[in-house]
């Protein structure tokens, strides 16, 4: 197919100095007529090929062109290739899949490796369709400068009609936010993309706001704690989620000990609860009195 013909002759050309016409209509088993109406319609589409002359002739793509396949070894292609692929699961943007074809085919050795020993993905477990959805809605919402409405769920379940200046997408461990200004708080703030439901584009302009240089995607007002707690090597896999395990001490009785610092709110808690008796809180008192407080009112429905 014609097609499929003009790819590969522009990853040729790529992976090559210069050609001449006569070799490739005997590659591609085409006559030399069909290789220049090909390279014709090559350059139409954008891509400057240049025809040079002289014994060292041929086609070849202007050099401002291309991106010089030395830039980096193979290794270095496979890292790079990799991570994006690894982003692509998640953020399905036209611009980075352009760019991923651009370094696949300009690739060193000409290919993929496909048994590479890393492999990445911020996709996250389950469907990812409606991920993909919210995601490039809100990217659409800031490139035409648009508000964005949705309902929001907060931890405590209750739902609040919002209407939100997106001003950037933020991935953090599997998990997207939107940092925006919010129309309902009247301030910047962080909401996570779990939580919109029901989301739409409005005809409404985003206005022109001051933010501080010094702004912090993560900055809260909720109050810090710090919390001490005892909980099995079996729990490990859950809290890695949570906690950096290189703090963690590992006691002579078999338990494993970690004392960290979280602002209090109702995730916190629901996180202690959700390893049921793999974990105990020794620190402070009354997170203590709230999760035996909880626990009993569980032990009470059944």
């Amino acid at each position: 197919m014609k097609v499929e013909r003009l790819l590969a002759i522009i990853i040729k050309l790529l992976n090559t100095n210069r050609i001449t016409a006569k070799k490739l209509a005997e590659e591609f088993e085409v006559s030399v007529r069909t290789i220049q109406r090909d390279i014709d319609s090559i350059n139409l589409a954008g891509i400057p090929i240049v025809s040079y002359k002289g014994s060292n002739g041929g086609y070849g793509i202007l050099e401002e062109y291309k991106i010089s396949t030395g830039l980096f070894n193979d290794i270095e292609y496979e890292l790079l290739l990799t991570a994006l692929n690894g982003v692509y699961k998640t953020y399905d943007d036209k611009q980075l899949k352009q760019i991923i074809e651009k370094l696949t085919s300009i690739k060193s050795n000409g290919n993929v490796n496909q048994t590479s020993p890393v492999w990445l993905d911020f996709g996250g477990w389950g469907p990812t369709e409606k991920r993909k959805e919210k995601i490039n809605m809100i990217k659409q919402s800031i490139e035409s400068n648009k508000v964005l409405a949705f309902q929001y769920i907060d931890i405590n379940g209750s739902y609040t009609e919002r209407e939100i200046e997106p001003v950037t997408l933020i991935l953090k461990i599997n998990k997207w936010y939107v940092y925006a200004f919010c129309k309902l708080r009247n301030e910047y703030r962080l909401f996570k993309l779990g939580r919109m439901q029901n989301m739409k584009r409005t005809s409404k302009p985003i206005e022109q706001r001051e933010r501080s240089e010094h702004e912090n995607f993560y900055q809260h007002n909720r109050e810090m704690v710090t919390i001490k707690l005892k909980f099995t090597q079996h729990a490990l896999n859950e809290l890695e989620d949570y906690f950096d395990l290189d703090h963690v001490e590992f006691g002579d009785d078999g338990w494993v000990y970690l004392t960290e610092s979280f602002p209090e709110d109702e995730w916190v808690y629901r996180m202690i609860l959700s390893l049921g008796s793999e974990i105990e809180v020794l620190e402070p008192v009354h997170i203590r009195e709230i999760m035996k407080e909880r626990a009993k009112k569980i032990y009470d429905k059944y």
